[in-house]
């Protein structure tokens, strides 16, 4: 078994829950993570589908409370997609506060991130083992690769001050 056959996806369940569980305990926990975290970072597709409808609500004002998230994916067809009201109360149960929800809310972004870079890095050897006869246009095509995992992570750290000052304004009327 070689080195990438023994190690795993890189993730963490527990954060996500706990995420997701503190959004759903605390409505301005939603303000503190909206900014950098997103949908795509989390690894279970019921935790990024979850994280989507806070943010759609978040973004029209509306609170994120666990009757309402249950409303919405009723209304969407997707509660039990999720795992129903049970799995949601579960996630509210085992957290007991949203004081570090941006901690968890970073740790996911990480593994997001490592996974976006392990599929460029898949993409890269495959366009390596195509054996190309143009070297060159390979290398650009995998820094276009690399370049699209670093570009997300950059322009979360720069934003143009008119947007910036947008969504602080937005979240000082939410608050």
């Amino acid at each position: 078994m070689t080195a990438i056959e023994a190690t795993t996806v890189p993730c963490n369940i527990e954060a996500e829950e706990s995420v997701i569980g503190a959004l759903l305990i605390d409505s301005e926990a939603i303000a503190k993570v909206a900014s950098f975290l997103h949908a795509d970072d989390f690894y279970r597709e019921r935790h990024a589908l979850i994280y989507r409808l806070r943010l759609e609500l978040f973004e029209r004002r509306q609170p994120g409370d666990f009757v309402t998230m249950c409303d919405e994916l009723e209304r969407k067809g997707q509660l039990e997609d999720v795992g129903g009201p049970s799995y949601l109360s579960s996630l509210i149960a085992n957290v007991p506060t949203s004081a570090h929800v941006e901690h968890y809310a970073h740790i996911v972004e990480r593994c997001g991130l490592m996974r976006r870079l392990i599929r460029a890095a898949g993409q890269i050897a495959a366009l390596a083992y195509q054996n190309p006869s143009d070297v060159e246009e390979t290398l650009d095509r995998a820094e276009q690769l690399l370049f699209a995992v670093s570009q997300r992570r950059i322009s979360q750290e720069f934003v143009p001050i008119d947007v910036a000052l947008k969504e602080y304004f937005d979240q000082i009327d939410y608050l």
